[in-house]
């Protein structure tokens, strides 16, 4: 226990540490931790591992606090009320009360899997959008969003959490403001580590919009073709 004590102390307490300084830069100079870690210099900052591994602790204490202090279900209330407005029939309110409560069950129990299914997804867009020797390989762009994404999760959580305990009607509506800051935060550390112009920033971000769309497109079809499969092998063999 000293000596667990001793390595959290030295890594996340205090001014000095490693967390401190990576969280900080990623703030100043992302570049100098992305491209730092990416070139061997390892010394001064989390790697980016152990930072999306803080990241997906961060989520779990969210979990925690919707799962045990009611404001999963002040949530769920919430939006009945505005389902309510929406001149829902009595049918359709229960049908999606039922989907949104199982749906956010799923995800609570699923939580750290989708976050670390995100980088990949986000690594293969930003590989498209990014084509060329100048910019990131795959792997490369996987350490990126470790870092930006995992930097995103660790800052705008506690303000969810926060909202939470004290506001809940208001969390469905964080996303609304949480993803353009990501958006924009992805496109800043983009243009410290290469050093972009504005017009090469928005053309890279256009790409980057149809490359998204292509892809959910194509992950949509590939879903629903295999539904219909199992349908029809389940149905075949009798099960349903």
């Amino acid at each position: 226990m000293k000596q667990v004590t001793h390595d959290f102390t030295d890594m996340y307490l205090g001014i000095d540490t490693k967390f401190f300084r990576t969280f900080i830069d990623l703030f100043k100079k992302p570049e100098a931790v992305i491209l730092g870690y990416m070139n061997g210099r390892r010394v001064n900052y989390m790697d980016a591992m152990r930072y999306l591994l803080l990241a997906l602790f961060v989520t779990g204490i969210y979990t925690f606090v919707l799962k045990n202090t009611g404001a999963f279900d002040q949530i769920l209330a919430s939006q009945q009320e505005v389902y309510s407005q929406m001149n829902y029939s009595p049918e359709q309110m229960e049908m999606t009360n039922k989907f949104n409560e199982e749906f956010g069950k799923y995800a609570f129990d699923f939580q750290g899997f989708f976050l670390l299914l995100t980088i990949p997804f986000l690594a293969l867009i930003a590989r498209i959008s990014l084509w060329g020797k100048r910019y990131f390989n795959f792997t490369e762009q996987m350490v990126f969003y470790m870092y930006a994404y995992g930097h995103s999760v660790i800052v705008t959580t506690p303000f969810t959490i926060i909202t939470v305990l004290i506001f809940p009607q208001a969390v469905m509506y964080v996303g609304f403001v949480g993803f353009p800051l990501l958006i924009i935060y992805i496109i800043y550390c983009y243009k410290r580590c290469f050093n972009l112009d504005n017009q090469s920033l928005i053309l890279k971000a256009l790409i980057s919009v149809l490359v998204s769309i292509t892809l959910m497109i194509v992950v949509g079809i590939i879903l629903g073709i295999l539904s219909i499969l199992i349908g029809i092998i389940l149905r075949t063999t009798g099960v349903v």
